[in-house]
């Protein structure tokens, strides 16, 4: 995994798992393989509680500092 990834607790992921990347809409863009996003960064990786497929998208939450509690005031 690469920087800021952030991976649900209690989630496995081998090199090859079968991975459901989603779009900011949450629809299915592809299934890849874990080991093709070795290195990316910024992704969360989570389990489907329904279908039980892991899913990945960007984590955009992992780079946002929430400015007043970062002030050092």
């Amino acid at each position: 995994m690469g920087d800021r990834c952030t991976i649900e607790s209690g989630l496995y992921v081998t090199s090859g798992t079968k991975v459901r990347m989603l779009d900011n809409s949450g629809q299915e863009v592809e299934v890849v393989k874990a080991r093709d996003l070795a290195g990316k960064p910024d992704l969360l990786f989570r389990r489907n509680s329904q279908t039980g497929a892991v899913e990945c998208l960007t984590n955009k939450s992992a780079v946002e500092l929430n400015s007043e509690l970062h002030s050092n005031n």
